[in-house]
């Protein structure tokens, strides 16, 4: 009986501890972001439209039309100088999309005027993006991804370096439509 109660105790005194260690889903987000940080991002919490939303997410119980948002987290990439002339955008992942971006809807309208060739060069970039990405944002201080951390372990180093190469790519596009005359 004595043995029963000394476990107990212990219990009592431990299980509260065990409350504050990291679950696993906290470890790997802790990965990502300082995989992150490690490759030069910009890490922030971040709501993007959610442009799939259903019905119910749209209005509230009471009928109230509110916006739809989803919770996400966002990568920058800050642009070295800002392009102060850049125009900022935002897209999100939708179906069917735009007639410019299959797939993608422009958040923030009207689309910026661009070279004609600006849009098609900026679809392949978009859709590389790894990682579960929901939304991209060009703004003249800083590219950014945004959406939701999902990959193995194993992977993240390389998902997060490859969300970076996208941003540059991307970058190096925004650059030359912010020198476009």
């Amino acid at each position: 009986m004595v043995w029963i109660l000394i476990v107990a105790v212990l219990a009592v005194a431990v299980g509260p501890l065990l409350w504050l260690l990291p679950s696993r889903r906290q470890r790997q987000l802790e990965k990502w972001r300082t995989s992150a940080r490690q490759h030069g991002l910009v890490v922030e919490q971040a709501s993007i439209e959610h442009a799939d939303a259903p019905p119910e997410e749209r209005v509230s119980a009471g009928g109230v039309p509110r916006p739809a948002q989803r919770q996400c987290i966002a990568y920058r990439l800050p642009l070295q100088p800002p392009l102060d002339a850049a125009p900022r955008w935002r897209l999100v992942k939708a179906e069917p999309g735009s007639p410019e971006l299959p797939g993608w809807l422009l958040a923030v309208p009207p689309l910026p005027t661009a070279p004609a060739d600006y849009w098609p060069r900026l679809r392949p970039l978009l859709d590389a993006l790894p990682g579960g990405c929901i939304g991209v944002e060009a703004a003249p201080r800083a590219i950014s991804w945004l959406g939701l951390e999902t990959a193995e372990d194993d992977a993240i180093d390389t998902t997060v370096a490859r969300v970076r190469d996208g941003l540059a790519a991307i970058g190096a596009l925004h650059r030359e439509l912010a020198k476009a005359p």
